[in-house]
């Protein structure tokens, strides 16, 4: 085999509760994955004459600052491999979403690069690691996972099944700014969810420490969550540090709802999808 396809799914953030700020720099978290029907496509050919990246579209992200270089990169560092490769990436997964894209199809060109060069898989987590905190979630076999630590460490979460109308409202939102602006002053005290019932009805809720900040400084997601909860949605909150708001309706597809947010925010993109099971 010299030639593999593989889908390179997102995920939002249930959960995500910020403990503390670390002597390291990174943040110590508590949050709740979860895999969901919306991918990019990504095909891996190795023997070419050269390295080749192509993004589609054509997005410019230095080699320095793109994750599936890196992937790639440490690949071969670690495995001594001296065949080159091409990687041609199909992004449906907005960039800077809050929905994990990068760290998605770096995941998913490690695995691609096992199958080719027959690695285990397990050996792969050390490198996601050193990759970005939330790879090893993408190599990981759960569709829905704890993560703690900086999100690398995982303990797989129960599997609820809900759909999401996902709204991305065209813009990215720093990383880095959305953690100066949060100000950690103490550790926080953890909130823990059970596996008996969704964590959206559990009694606090969803709780993503960055909502009120981002609702805050943008004024667009006041209307997108009132509009989310007048079409029915169980809960609303915010992936990631965002930029994309996710309602959730549970077990009927609400193509209705997916119609109307459409026409009434035309500039924004919205998806319906479906935990990832």
């Amino acid at each position: 085999m010299n030639r593999i396809f593989l889908l390179s799914p997102a995920k939002i953030n249930l959960v995500l509760q910020i403990l503390r700020k670390r002597t390291d720099g990174y943040h110590e978290i508590w949050t709740i994955f979860q895999k969901i029907t919306l991918f990019d496509e990504i095909e891996v050919k190795k023997g070419t004459r050269s390295f080749f990246l192509k993004m589609e579209p054509n997005f410019e992200i230095p080699l320095d600052k793109n994750l599936a270089f890196r992937a790639y990169q440490k690949f071969k560092e670690c495995f001594k491999v001296k065949d080159n490769c091409s990687i041609w990436i199909k992004k449906n997964i907005p960039l800077g979403s809050g929905l994990g894209g990068g760290s998605s199809n770096a995941a998913t060109i490690l695995k691609a690069l096992a199958k080719l060069f027959e690695i285990d898989d397990g050996a792969l987590y050390s490198l996601g690691r050193a990759i970005g905190a939330d790879i090893n979630f993408f190599l990981s076999p759960y569709f829905s996972a704890i993560g703690e630590g900086i999100g690398e460490k995982l303990t797989p979460f129960f599997n609820f099944s809900a759909w999401y109308l996902l709204v991305y409202p065209g813009f990215e939102i720093s990383t880095k700014w959305a953690y100066e602006k949060l100000e950690l002053t103490n550790n926080k005290n953890l909130v823990y969810y059970s596996e008996k019932l969704p964590p959206w009805k559990q009694s606090l809720g969803l709780i993503n420490d960055f909502k009120a900040l981002i609702w805050k400084k943008f004024k667009e997601y006041e209307v997108i969550e009132k509009t989310l909860k007048e079409e029915g949605a169980k809960a609303v909150s915010l992936s990631g540090t965002g930029s994309t708001v996710f309602g959730i309706f549970e077990n009927t597809p609400p193509f209705q709802s997916y119609i109307k947010i459409k026409t009434k925010f035309p500039y924004f993109k919205v998806f319906l999808v479906k935990n990832l099971e």
